[in-house]
């Protein structure tokens, strides 16, 4: 025992075995704080940003949305109810879809709409009773009634439609519009990418959350089965690498996309390791009967050379996506080793100090 005392990472545990309660309130503190902001943490809605902005081809799209505007479409699609009507291409549905169309217009946020309303006011400057006329006229825009006659689209443009907020708002203010107009006959659905976007945000926030779920539960049953009661131990390197990597990742101002959504399954499934290797080296000494004192010797000196060569394998290959040259796939990197350094800090420092508490 005394040869671990004098080893580098034995001083180390009995710092942490001397202030204990002050490294444990310390960590307690850096954890709530991160945490905090991990509830801020934003998920891109951008995903032209996850390219990588060198690239000529990228270039040019950028140089285009700044000279002619980025702008992005929200398509509503409008079906007849057949219980009232079964064909399109009638007078009033077309002046109510008009209606919509002037609404939609009036709004400020706004570039454009396109709709079959707009080319029927555009020939004869109103929707005419000629139902001749009316089918005539639907046979040359295809783009807009569909070619059975059940149903027709309004494309609306708009312009910064990117982040989270501007989705929402966007997607806010064309279902307002609409559910304003009494839409005769019709049944509308709003789509196009503002709507696939916000879809998309959903699914990864579900999914990144049921993953992480998923994978916690397995490791802790895992745990239960190997460790006992003494797997909550376990847990708190766990938890350092889920929470500060997220409260880390907030402050820098580093979104979760496609790629990194998958990072809390995977920090939990590496991480756990730690403090297993920790946990059963403390329990090995408890068993010869040794003082609490020894106990946190032996499981910082006697395992940490291993845990620190372990996790620096880990993180230099992760590190190593840092080289990519796309984004998605640097920010994967980062988080990853940010979540093993977490690990590594919340078993090397953490738990020892928490082991150290028993004795108190």
């Amino acid at each position: 025992m005394k040869e671990l005392r004098d080893t580098l990472f034995g001083k180390l545990a009995l710092i942490e075995y001397k202030y204990s309660k002050i490294i444990v309130v310390s960590m307690l503190l850096i954890t709530i704080f991160l945490s905090f902001g991990a509830l801020n943490l934003k998920f891109e809605s951008d995903f032209m940003k996850e390219l990588p902005q060198n690239f000529d081809v990228v270039k040019t799209q950028n140089l285009i949305n700044s000279e002619f505007g980025q702008e992005e479409g929200i398509i509503i699609l409008l079906e007849t109810d057949f219980d009232v009507v079964d064909d399109i291409r009638n007078k009033q549905s077309l002046e109510s879809i008009y209606e919509l169309e002037k609404r939609l217009k009036s709004r400020p946020e706004i570039i454009d709409v396109i709709g079959p309303g707009t080319v029927y006011y555009s020939i004869f400057k109103g929707i005419p009773s000629d139902e001749v006329a009316l089918r005539e006229v639907a046979k040359n825009i295809p783009g807009l009634i569909s070619k059975d006659y059940t149903s027709a689209i309004v494309m609306v443009r708009m312009s910064g439609v990117r982040s989270e907020e501007e989705i929402q708002s966007a997607i806010d203010i064309v279902e307002e519009e609409t559910e304003k107009v009494q839409l005769y006959g019709l049944d509308y659905t709003i789509t196009g990418s503002p709507v696939l976007n916000k879809t998309i945000l959903r699914v990864l926030r579900e999914d990144s959350l049921k993953t992480m779920a998923i994978s916690a539960i397995i490791v802790f049953l895992l745990l239960i089965l190997i460790l006992r009661f003494k797997s909550l131990f376990v847990i708190i390197p766990l938890l350092c690498g889920v929470l500060w990597t997220a409260g880390i990742l907030s402050y820098v101002g580093i979104p979760i996309s496609l790629v990194t959504a998958s990072v809390g399954a995977i920090v939990i499934g590496l991480g756990a390791e730690y403090g297993i290797f920790m946990v059963l080296r403390y329990n090995e000494e408890a068993k010869k009967g040794k003082p609490n004192e020894e106990r946190v010797v032996a499981m910082v000196a006697g395992v940490g050379r291993g845990t620190i060569g372990s996790s620096a394998t880990t993180v230099a290959g992760f590190m190593a996506l840092a080289l990519s040259s796309m984004p998605m796939m640097v920010h994967l990197g980062t988080a990853l080793s940010l979540g093993i350094i977490s690990c590594l800090i919340g078993a090397l420092v953490f738990l020892p100090s928490i082991m150290a508490l028993r004795e108190w």
